[in-house]
């Protein structure tokens, strides 16, 4: 028997508002995702790339159509389950970093472990590991305000891979960075993507960053609009 797809969306849509005041952020959306890939969602503002990550890492639900992870459906799971859902199998990287002030770096990354209710010296290990993966062995004990803006989304990046996520979802990684500091912290994603196999999903709006994933998916006005796999451009009807 074929294994499913990681990640389906078999017609998704999304409306906030009624009436004439509805907008329809996602309309019909049919996307699949397989295991180990590297996709970047890309388009405008207001195109759905935004809408889209959300339901995808069920921070919000779908107004219609069906979300399934792993051959199994998720739409009918209630809010507890969506968050046990994003505990065990995702890891979130975002633009603004989201650290703990005055905190130290390991201590920001053991956070997810706290939540499993992990025991103390675990937690503290596999964030160390988690450190080290990230090139930061020695900045454990640095605080946010001692770290550079690099090196504090190098940090973001090991609390969303401690706990082993199946998914890896970034949202525009680099904006707050400068270009020097944006190629490294690409060339960290890709390598997990690589060399451990986390799917890695991420928005942006940059071509060169979206250049990274192996395979492109443009939204425009709600639309999946394109799917580029290698150079290759395929309009999506």
């Amino acid at each position: 028997m074929a294994t499913p797809p990681l990640i389906q969306f078999k017609q998704i849509s999304k409306t906030y508002g009624r009436g004439e005041a509805t907008i329809r952020a996602l309309d019909r959306i049919d996307l699949t995702i397989e295991k180990h890939e590297f996709v970047a969602i890309m388009g405008p503002s207001g195109s759905g790339k935004s809408t889209a990550m959300n339901i995808l890492g069920w921070l919000d639900v779908p107004t219609s159509g069906e979300y399934l992870f792993q051959g199994i459906s998720t739409s009918g799971l209630d809010r507890s389950q969506h968050t046990l859902l994003r505990r065990h199998m995702l890891g979130f990287v975002f633009q603004g970093f989201n650290l703990l002030a005055r905190t130290s770096a390991v201590e920001n990354v053991e956070l997810p472990l706290v939540y499993r209710g992990m025991e103390a010296r675990e937690r503290r290990r596999l964030a160390e590991s988690a450190l080290a993966k990230v090139g930061l062995s020695g900045r454990e004990h640095h605080t946010t305000q001692e770290l550079s803006g690099g090196q504090q989304q190098r940090v973001a990046i090991a609390r969303a891979i401690v706990t082993s996520p199946a998914v890896l979802l970034a949202d525009e990684p680099t904006g707050n960075l400068d270009t020097k500091t944006s190629r490294e912290i690409m060339e960290l994603i890709t390598g997990l993507n690589r060399d451990q196999g986390i799917t890695v999903i991420m928005v942006t709006h940059e071509d060169d960053i979206a250049a990274y994933a192996r395979r492109n998916l443009r939204f425009v006005d709600g639309h999946l609009h394109s799917d580029s796999l290698n150079g290759v451009h395929s309009d999506v009807p």
